[in-house]
């Protein structure tokens, strides 16, 4: 695996938030705006699209791919975080 891949933490998925705000796939306020682990999908105002867009990403980055459940707009950000790192070693 490379470092792609390891130790996604909630902070790394915020990371790649940020980056899609910056191409205009998110929403403008999650450049800067404050983001924690418990913030979820929904109320982050990342909609269907956005999730998808989302999802796209952390394909690219990490070389997995995700099931079409990966994403739920309750999640939060710690649980997406989690479940990157149980697919990424699940796809081993």
């Amino acid at each position: 695996m490379t470092s792609e891949t390891e130790n996604w933490t909630a902070d790394r998925v915020v990371e790649v938030m940020r980056t899609l705000a910056k191409e205009d796939d998110l929403p403008a306020h999650l450049i800067s705006g404050e983001i924690t682990g418990k913030d979820t999908v929904e109320t982050l105002g990342i909609d269907s699209l956005g999730g998808a867009y989302l999802i796209e990403r952390l394909e690219d980055t990490t070389g997995v791919q995700m099931p079409d459940d990966f994403l739920d707009l309750t999640d939060d950000i710690d649980k997406i975080a989690l479940r990157l790192n149980n697919l990424i070693k699940s796809a081993g």
